[in-house]
């Protein structure tokens, strides 16, 4: 009975008067804990024609439904003055879903591939908070919220950005400018974010792994529900053992990644036949009598070296050009300088030859497998981080960095590293570090002199904060 009730809250987004219902709403959803009367919305709507009457009315239908609940000040007058409303707790989570449905743009979603990295970061954080003699349970709750929030918002935008992209292929016909697009989205940007998974969730699912066995710590060290006379109370995500345990299993490396992996391959696939079904002209058949009348007529109209030109540019009929890579050439002889006119004839087939008709025959190809171009990524993932963790071993090397001379490698991951720092540590009044335990690298700032660091390409100079860089042992950090 509860369910079909809370079906109710949705009548209002298709009945024949959902504007006025959406805005009635809309007004009251922009105030806390207020109620409001029903001359005080029509006057609150802007540019509304409506009446406190039928407001009433559509406030009156909304309290029915669910999405609205009336009361009435104590201490007034019953006859005289009107009920009150405000929203309710689903009506209000209700609308804010559907006003982000609404306003939504068309297109795909671009994913948050950058939370993965937050990610890793927070559980980081998250184990080094735990290793306190002290442990703050407003800091372990954050950080916990943090997780789990970023985890949502990729799988999330992941789930929208497949949903988009199967939505596109499902299409009867696409357009050469659809499948353009597509071949950079599935080639470039599909094989960027399987590079990032398979970069990241290994970290993640170590640090999950570590972090699994001492999840009872962790759990009692969060704050306890808000109500604590047995009130049941929706909690966040990551409060209860189940929700970890799902987490890590999201991130196995037959799970979550090899789900993406599946997916890309099959949009591939799908694209794959769409070029070769529909993108191929009209089959056999089909007419080209008013193109060729049309150009027959630009020809009447040309002079004759007009007439050359358009020729050439109709027939793609370039004479002192000829074009290899196709079929092997009997005659050695014959190269990139050899006239068309010159050369032996190349073979082409019935249909083109006698119908104009370059459908493809017989079974379609198989769909080339993306082994390589996965081997490809990830080898070029490996590169990128042999190049960080040999940048970050000259840093530690150089030790305090005032004066150093490093590379411009290390100097970038020296500025990525001193971002992390200030994002986290606005003013730096006392002595702070940021550590990367993947890279084994601790960067320690201090209130003192300029630090300066010579490059190749010039001289880095960070005012008024002393930088000096040390080696952390990431394979103590991941077991704790």
């Amino acid at each position: 009975m509860g369910e079909n009730r809370r079906r109710d809250l949705f009548r209002h987004l298709i009945d024949d008067n959902a504007d006025d219902y959406l805005a009635i709403v809309t007004c009251l959803s922009g105030t806390l804990v207020s109620d409001l009367s029903a001359a005080d919305i029509a006057a609150r709507i802007p540019g509304s024609p409506l009446s406190a009457d039928i407001v009433e009315q559509r406030c009156r239908r909304l309290v029915e439904w669910g999405n609205l609940t009336a009361t009435r000040p104590v201490g007034v007058n019953t006859d005289t003055d009107r009920d009150r409303f405000r929203v309710t707790v689903f009506g209000g989570r209700v609308h804010r879903e559907a006003t982000a449905v609404l306003t939504a743009h068309d297109g795909a979603r671009d994913v948050a591939r950058e939370v993965l990295g937050l990610i890793a970061s927070d559980l980081d954080r998250l184990t080094d908070a735990l290793r306190t003699a002290r442990v703050d349970p407003d800091a372990v709750a954050g950080l916990v919220t943090s997780v789990f929030t970023h985890h949502r918002t990729f799988t999330d935008s992941i789930a929208d950005f497949y949903a988009h992209l199967a939505d596109v292929l499902a299409r009867l016909e696409l357009s050469r400018d659809d499948v353009g697009r597509l071949k950079t989205l599935l080639l470039e940007y599909v094989d960027l974010l399987d590079g990032d998974v398979t970069s990241h969730t290994p970290v993640i699912a170590a640090r999950l792994g570590a972090l699994i066995p001492r999840l009872d710590p962790l759990l009692a060290a969060l704050p306890g529900p808000p109500v604590p006379d047995g009130t049941p109370v929706a909690r966040p995500a990551g409060r209860a053992r189940s929700d970890w345990e799902e987490l890590a299993a999201w991130y196995a490396a037959d799970a979550g990644p090899r789900q993406l992996r599946e997916a890309a391959g099959q949009a591939l696939g799908r694209l794959l036949g769409h070029t070769r079904r529909h993108l191929a002209p009209a089959g056999a058949g089909g007419s080209r009598r008013s193109d060729l009348l049309a150009l027959a007529g630009r020809f009447a109209e040309s002079s004759d070296a007009q007439a050359h030109r358009l020729f050439t540019a109709a027939f793609a009929a370039y004479p002192s050009r000829h074009l290899l890579l196709g079929p092997d050439e009997p005659d050695p002889r014959i190269g990139p300088g050899t006239s068309w006119w010159d050369a032996d004839p190349v073979p082409v087939p019935v249909s083109l030859r006698e119908r104009g008709d370059r459908s493809p025959r017989g079974h379609s190809a198989r769909v080339p497998d993306p082994t390589a171009d996965r081997r490809r990524i990830a080898a070029l993932a490996r590169a990128d981080t042999d190049a960080r963790r040999a940048a970050a071993a000259e840093l530690a090397a150089a030790g305090d960095l005032n004066g150093a001379t490093v590379s411009a490698a290390a100097r970038e991951l020296l500025l990525d590293r001193l971002a992390a720092l200030l994002a986290r540590h606005r003013t730096l009044d006392t002595a702070v570090r940021v550590h990367d335990s993947d890279l084994g690298l601790c960067l320690h700032a201090a209130p003192g002199p300029d630090t300066v660091v010579h490059g190749p390409d010039g001289d880095l100079t960070v005012h008024a904060v002393l930088l000096r860089a040390t080696v952390v042992d990431s394979w103590q950090v991941s077991a704790q």
